[in-house]
């Protein structure tokens, strides 16, 4: 078995727990039992705690309680990382929906903004609403994509939906909050939408735009006078969060976790992955080869998954 990611250790099988106690009619002393480990183990782990005390939890406790529960553990060589720009980008989220405001996450393909804002969902799936932008869709489908999100109805006038989206994220409170994704694939018809959709929130709820150079794009069709852009470009003026574009410590950070420690192998990383999407895949595939072969991860190992 690989290492179990965070994933499985405080969402996975803390939850699978939950059903097995709740269906079966059994306490955390019979699974000990059962797993044959103590009962603070379970207890622990059921809380979503990774130490007992000082003492971080063995990944084989897990393992003797998904066995026991009959919950099977996909083996998986990826979990989630607390990067630079994930958590810049949450800090983001958190002081948009604080002070309902409308902020920005700025950013090249592959630094993690669509990964943070599906986990801030999550997160808060009633409070939160995510919807992304396509280059296909015009301002009405748009406008359906958010009500579908929302919970409303996709029927009438593209004003009138929107007015329903924006009735329902005023009434709901506490923080309700609004994140627009790949916002740079925005049709021209969507930016004076978006720009409605700020105005009727305004003070009600965060509304955050995420994308690729989108500062550069609301900037660019405001010297061009595009409709809409000037009023668009205005409102979120100011409150960008510029992702950083160099993430070498991070992938030094994410090699050690996923138990790549060769500094050459690294090395190699360093050279030629500056996405997390390419790094994800590259150590996915190596770390499966390496287990099959039953060697490390090595430089040689890459050259022949990844030859120049």
């Amino acid at each position: 078995m690989a290492k179990l990611t965070q994933i499985q250790k405080l969402e996975q099988i803390p939850t699978a727990i939950e059903v097995y106690l709740s269906e079966n009619n059994a306490n955390q002393v019979a699974l000990a039992k059962l797993a044959g480990i103590d009962k603070a183990y379970v207890n622990h782990i059921l809380k979503g705690n990774e130490n007992i005390g000082k003492a971080k939890i063995a990944d084989k406790y897990y393992e003797a309680i998904a066995l026991a529960i009959g919950f099977k553990l996909e083996k998986t060589y990826w979990q989630h990382f607390n990067t630079f720009n994930f958590k810049q980008s949450i800090i983001t989220f958190e002081n948009a929906r604080e002070k309902k405001i409308r902020l920005g996450v700025d950013g090249d393909t592959g630094l993690g903004k669509s990964y943070a804002a599906a986990k801030y969902k999550q997160k808060f799936p009633s409070q939160v609403f995510l919807v992304k932008c396509s280059g296909i869709e015009n301002s009405k489908e748009f406008a359906i994509n958010l009500a579908t999100e929302v919970g409303v109805t996709t029927t009438g006038t593209k004003g009138a939906i929107i007015k329903r989206v924006c009735e329902k994220i005023k009434n709901l409170g506490n923080n309700p909050m609004l994140i627009i994704d790949e916002f740079e694939n925005s049709k021209a018809g969507n930016i004076p939408t978006v720009k409605t959709i700020a105005d009727e929130l305004q003070g009600y709820a965060a509304v955050v735009v995420i994308g690729i150079d989108v500062q550069k794009m609301l900037e660019k069709g405001s010297e061009s006078r595009k409709n809409g852009f000037i009023q668009t470009n205005r409102r979120w003026s100011f409150g960008w969060t510029n992702l950083d574009p160099s993430i070498e410590e991070d992938i030094t950070l994410i090699c050690h976790e996923l138990g790549i420690n060769n500094k050459p192998t690294i090395n190699w990383l360093l050279k030629r992955v500056k996405d997390f999407d390419s790094l994800k895949n590259i150590c996915t595939t190596a770390l499966e080869e390496a287990e099959i072969t039953g060697q490390e991860v090595t430089i040689s190992l890459l050259n022949e998954l990844y030859p120049l």
